[in-house]
């Protein structure tokens, strides 16, 4: 046994960010513990492919009927690929292959797969393995006509979860930023033993306990939050489920620390028609609606079926403690408490994998829980309607944070602007996330005049922000002030100049302005700050195109098609460059 645990260990391997220990430090002197955690779901949550058995199926084909893609997982040498293509007229055409870099997930339901850029971009591939299946189908969020193909990046809140901390450059992890982030090449591999325990370098140096945070000393409270830290969220669909605290970095919650100090969540209210929603990653949030939890007056949390570092210990002598007898349930020693009243079912999000709903119920829900389900529709997932501060308990100065709430997704937003203008002038902000969020939904509803001054007060509290005055010069140049709305894009690339969305709309906006090699000079720049930008490549070949360059214009079009083949223009601007 001890054998097949240590495999696993070399997996846990990272960059460590300041503060934090190299995991493998924890493991001379808890090497017991350090080993059997290697083995769980979350030790394995993060690996490099080949660093744990493979369960995947790499030698498969998959036809996606809604896209009329086709999809090839398979082996060369000892690396893995994912390749796209569409068939047309009997041949191959749209075809794309990448590298799987990274694999997420543990495969206790189902993993998905990653590829990283040389410049450290990490994009999901369209497919994933689904493990209760035993069968490759598209990945979350992607069963559609269009989806997001090669193109979806993996953000800082994705890591925050499914991984490690990454020793991430500051720049690319500052409050308001996740749009495009640049990942280190060398990442965690697997969520380690600082998740819950806290930033262990003086730890590993004093092998003082007080130096580091032990979860089963906290108050029941502080405990829970160390899982709920990545287990409550209150839907993955457009809400938002969740806010972090201003100028709060993602990788800054410390377990011991209150966590409505870092993150504030957000539900729908209640009558909205979504109490019983169930969806993958809300395990905290079910449990936590328990009448078994409410009434338990604290002593309830994750740890009391749950252990950490191993399997779940729960059975029904959890559930004696407070229900000794239980009439109609002579059996009650032996019997699997959960099976009936936490049952499985079938996520609405992630629909190819059930899971335990934890809130436990007297009776189960009625019909089929875990019956095939189809992916719900943009239009089925927006919620229009109040969003409510759910957690922790609302206060005064969180009037902001839940003005804010309304209007992210646009779910309340001519309500939630006027809110949020009220709020920011009883309370004027202290930096740039409340003005930029104003300019954002003042844009939305075409208030464009207004958005702009909402954004020259978020770059005041913070001139180094790219996104305010990106957004910015886009209304600016909207309205024709081009040569304002240039030197402002130019502030945004000086700020991000890993970004390409900035450079091509500087491109764009240089053509409007007749200043045509500028222009190539910028959609250039764009493809050579991002080459998996379908969008830099596509403006880039329309450029050449315009300018008489038709090969090198066909090089850079066929490869945003690549990239993106529902790009109409790309296609378009495709068809004229290969005409004889």
């Amino acid at each position: 046994m001890r054998a097949a645990l240590l495999a696993v260990v070399p997996a846990l391997i990272r960059a460590a960010p300041s503060g934090y220990a190299e995991p493998l430090a924890c493991r001379p002197c808890h090497q017991q513990v350090y080993d059997r955690y290697a083995a769980t779901p979350m030790g394995r949550s993060f690996y490099l492919p080949g660093a744990n058995p493979d369960i995947a199926d790499w030698n498969a084909k998959y036809r996606h009927q809604a896209s009329g893609q086709h999809f090839e997982m398979f082996r060369r040498d000892n690396d893995r690929f994912v390749l796209r293509y569409r068939m047309e007229h009997g041949r191959r055409v749209d075809l794309l292959e990448r590298k799987v870099t990274h694999v997420m997930g543990s495969g206790e339901r189902a993993l998905s797969f990653l590829h990283q850029t040389a410049e450290g971009r990490l994009f999901e591939l369209p497919v994933s393995w689904y493990s209760q299946e035993r069968a490759w189908a598209m990945s979350p969020g992607y069963d559609r006509e269009k989806h997001a193909g090669f193109t979806r990046q993996v953000n800082n809140k994705c890591m925050f979860c499914h991984n490690g901390y990454p020793d991430v450059r500051p720049e690319t992890s500052r409050p308001g930023w996740d749009a495009d982030v640049l990942f280190p090449l060398k990442l965690p591999m697997g969520i380690d033993c600082q998740r819950c325990h806290g930033p262990g370098l003086k730890h590993a140096s004093s092998g003082k306990p007080a130096d580091v945070v032990n979860p089963a000393k906290l108050s029941p409270e502080r405990s829970l939050e160390v899982c709920m830290q990545c287990h409550y969220q209150t839907t993955t669909f457009p809400l938002p489920d969740s806010l972090r605290r201003f100028q709060r970095p993602f990788f800054s919650y410390t377990p011991g620390e209150p966590l409505g100090n870092y993150m504030v969540y957000f539900d729908q209210p209640p009558g909205a028609g979504y109490e019983e929603k169930f969806e993958i990653v809300g395990a905290a949030y079910r449990f936590r609606q328990s009448r078994c939890f409410r009434e338990s007056g604290g002593r309830m949390t994750c740890l009391t079926c749950h252990s950490p570092h191993g399997p779940s210990r729960g059975t029904a002598a959890e559930c004696s403690t407070c229900h000794p007898t239980v009439t109609g349930h002579p059996e009650r020693d032996t019997r699997d408490c959960a099976a009936c009243h936490m049952p499985k079912r079938r996520t609405e999000d992630v629909v190819h994998v059930a899971m335990t709903d934890h809130k436990i119920v007297r009776r189960p829900p009625p019909g089929d829980l875990v019956a095939q389900r189809r992916e719900k529709t943009d239009a089925e997932q927006t919620y229009q309607g109040a969003v409510i501060q759910v957690y922790p308990a609302p206060e005064p100065a969180d009037e902001i944070m839940t003005a804010i709430a309304q209007v992210r997704e646009k779910a309340n937003l001519e309500a939630g602007i006027r809110r949020l203008e009220a709020a920011l002038r009883k309370q004027p902000p202290r930096s740039l996330e409340a003005p930029f969020e104003l300019g954002q939904a003042l844009k939305a509803v075409g208030r464009n005049e207004d958005a702009i001054k909402a954004y020259r007060k978020a770059i005041e509290a913070d001139p180094g922000y790219p996104q305010p005055w990106n957004n910015m010069a886009n209304l600016l140049a909207a309205a024709g002030q081009r040569t304002e709305a240039i030197e402002a894009y130019r502030r945004a690339i000086a700020a991000a100049p890993w970004d390409a969305e900035i450079r091509v709309n500087l491109g764009l906006t240089l053509l409007d302005d007749d200043r045509v090699e500028e222009a190539r000079q910028a959609f250039a720049g764009a493809v050579a700050a991002n080459p998996s930008s379908a969008e830099a490549q596509a403006n880039l070949g329309a450029m050449l195109l315009l300018m008489g360059q038709k090969a090198q214009a066909q090089v850079h079009l066929e490869t945003a098609l690549a990239l993106d083949p529902n790009h109409a223009k790309a296609r378009g601007n495709l068809a004229i460059a290969s005409r004889k």
